[in-house]
C-alpha cells in the first residue's frame, strides 16, 4: 500500500471523524496535531491550508497514510469556527436562521513514505429554515454546540433545522468521505481495504 506498511493515521482529536472513518477502517490510529487553526481570512483558502498544516504537523513525528480535514461554516464571506460560549452559538444559529450558507471542509491526504499528497475543499449548501428565539436557546441548552463549527451538529437535534441541503451529508459532519476515497484513491489506496491489504 506504500506508507510503513499501510498504517492510516487520523491528524484529529474529533471524535465524529474518529468514529466516520473507523467505519471502514478500524485499523486507523488517531494522532491529533497540534496546529492551532486559523480563524480569519478566505474560507476557502482557510480550510485547505489548515488541512495543510494538520497533515503536516503529523508528519514530523508519524509515519504512514495520513489524513487531516478541517471544517468551518461559510456565511457572507465570513468563517463561523466552534462558538467559544452558549450565547456566541446562539448568535452564530440566530444568523443562520431561514438562510443557506456553505459547510467548508478542507481535506489533505499524505502519504510519508513518497512524500506524495492530495488536497480539495469540499462545499455542501445547507439551508436553514427560520428559527425562533425560544428553540435557539432550548437547543444551546440541550446540545453540545461548543463542539461543532457553526454552533450546530446536523447528527443531533439540529437535523430539524435543515430545510435542504445540497451536498455531501457526511462534510456537513465534518468529514467529506466520497473526496477522501477519492484523494486516498489517486494515491494508490483506499477506505475499502485493510491496510495490510491494500
Amino acid at each position: 500500500m506504500g506508507a510503513d506498511g499501510g498504517r492510516l493515521l487520523l491528524a484529529s482529536a474529533s471524535p465524529r471523524r474518529g468514529e466516520l472513518i473507523a467505519r471502514f477502517r478500524p485499523d486507523v490510529i488517531i494522532v491529533p496535531s497540534s496546529v492551532e487553526e486559523a480563524a480569519t481570512g478566505d474560507p476557502w483558502v482557510r480550510v485547505a491550508e489548515n488541512a495543510r498544516a494538520k497533515a503536516l504537523d503529523v508528519a514530523g513525528r508519524e509515519h504512514g497514510w495520513i489524513v487531516a480535514a478541517d471544517t468551518v461554516v461559510a456565511l457572507d464571506g465570513a468563517m463561523l469556527g466552534k462558538p467559544r460560549s452558549a450565547d456566541e452559538a446562539a448568535r452564530m444559529l440566530g444568523r443562520l436562521s431561514g438562510r443557506t450558507h456553505n459547510v467548508l471542509s478542507g481535506l489533505c491526504v499524505l502519504d510519508t513514505a513518497t512524500g506524495r499528497s492530495r488536497e480539495a475543499v469540499e462545499c455542501t449548501e445547507v439551508t436553514f429554515r427560520a428559527l425562533d428565539d425560544a428553540e435557539i436557546r432550548d437547543y444551546v441548552r440541550q446540545e453540545e454546540p461548543l463542539d461543532y463549527a457553526g454552533g450546530y451538529a446536523i447528527q443531533g437535534r439540529a437535523a430539524l433545522f435543515v430545510e435542504r441541503l445540497h451536498g455531501d451529508f457526511y462534510n456537513v459532519m465534518g468529514l467529506p468521505l466520497f473526496c477522501l476515497e477519492s484523494l486516498l484513491r489517486e494515491l494508490g489506496a483506499s477506505l475499502l481495504r485493510p491496510a495490510s491489504d491494500a
